[in-house]
């Protein structure tokens, strides 16, 4: 059954911009100022009591997202200076710093193992899950060794199972970010074969769609035809097939590629996202971000942010529609490009979510049937028009 927690979100701005008026039920910690090396500064601070201000703001964000109700995820890393030990950070040119390098020490008396166990001790009761790191399979998130990351994610998973509160971990979500499965997929393999390697609760993987997909239109169904199975297939030539897969960080289009939509066009990726995440079995997808406008080629708040854009509507509705639903199948037709989605809701009412990513066209619904566009409004009886926005038909 799809529910709340399904839908994630990441909130860059605490205590700058509003909290998001978005429909979620987990939220990842994440571009938030509170790394390792924010909550640690210097070897002398503490992480117990007040700890510093990097560690009482973790805590205020923490409860502010408990206190709607929201399931947060704490990312592990990025490793302080004074902890850090020496590798290659410097890669043609650019100097991705000392944070993405391993702790000189990664067990579980040394600073790694009482930095994992002073959080997961701290948040006992509100934080049930952790991540070990964020995209190592890029330069940006890590440039030390492979095997030293999975030393660290043994340590990491042995902790919170010694102390006895039900944390589970997540495996270092792989980026599929540049569009490059054939990068991310290799990566992952390489990590699984470690020893500890497959040491870990979750599977956390970014999939962003590629930039030409997005490009074209059809970027969430990249990410679920093309980078998801090639990920599956992986994970069970490792015998891993049955560990949950959680999104724990998309968007489609990238700012920095010029590659944006907007109005009807942007609500279209992001309910087709959801849409077809709880069709394929990915447990949670977290989308980055309620009020990023620099990454991502999708906006779901306005310039303000504080209202939200059609896109943010789209993400409210698709949320209210599908949440308590047990999603049954889609259906795709007209060469791969006309999508239909099934989903049985509370009480036996079916709802179809259909859409295409190239051209249109007319849709009847059966008598008596409820429809609803992408972002929530009500239709008239009578043929609709579908094109890349998913329209809702709700039916007894």
């Amino acid at each position: 059954m799809i529910t709340a927690q399904s839908f994630g979100m990441h909130y860059l701005g605490f205590g700058r911009d509003p909290y998001p008026e978005l429909s979620f039920g987990t939220a990842r910690i994440w571009d938030m100022g509170v790394t390792w090396k924010d909550i640690e500064p210097s070897p002398d601070s503490p992480l117990t009591g007040t700890g510093s201000p990097g560690l009482q703001r973790l805590d205020a964000i923490i409860s502010t997202f408990t206190r709607h109700h929201v399931d947060p995820v704490i990312t592990l890393g990025m490793t302080p200076a004074w902890a850090a030990r020496g590798c290659t950070h410097v890669i043609r040119g650019t100097d991705w710093g000392a944070a993405t390098c391993a702790p000189r020490d990664t067990s579980a008396s040394g600073p790694w193992g009482r930095y994992v166990r002073a959080l997961a001790t701290r948040y006992r009761d509100r934080v049930h899950f952790f991540e070990l790191w964020n995209e190592p399979s890029l330069r940006n998130g890590w440039n030390d060794s492979i095997e030293r990351l999975a030393q660290m994610q043994v340590t990491a998973h042995r902790i919170l199972r010694s102390l006895g509160f039900g944390q589970r971990l997540i495996a270092p979500s792989i980026a599929f970010t540049d569009g490059a499965p054939k990068h991310g997929l290799k990566f992952l393999d390489r990590f699984l074969s470690q020893p500890g390697g497959s040491d870990f609760d979750i599977v956390g993987l970014h999939l962003y769609p590629g930039d030409e997909p997005a490009k074209a239109g059809d970027g969430p169904e990249w990410s679920m035809q093309v980078a998801l199975p090639g990920a599956r297939a992986v994970l069970a030539q490792h015998g891993l097939a049955d560990r949950p897969i959680w999104n724990t960080e998309t968007n489609v289009g990238r700012v920095p590629a010029g590659i944006t939509f907007t109005g009807t066009s942007a609500a279209a990726m992001v309910a087709r996202t959801f849409l077809l995440s709880t069709q394929h079995q990915v447990v949670r997808t977290i989308w980055y971000a309620a009020d990023d406008r620099s990454w991502g080629g999708v906006w779901l708040e306005n310039s303000d942010l504080r209202s939200l854009s059609l896109a943010g509507g789209a993400e409210r509705t698709v949320e209210r529609l599908i949440v308590g639903s047990q999603p049954t199948g889609c259906t795709v037709t007209q060469a791969g490009t006309r999508f239909s989605c099934a989903f049985v809701r509370p009480g036996g009412q079916k709802l179809q979510a259909t859409w295409v990513t190239r051209g249109s066209y007319a849709l009847t619904p059966p008598a008596g049937a409820v429809v609803y566009d992408v972002t929530g409004t009500k239709l008239p009886h009578g043929t609709v028009r579908v094109g890349a926005a998913p329209v809702y038909v709700v039916t007894r």
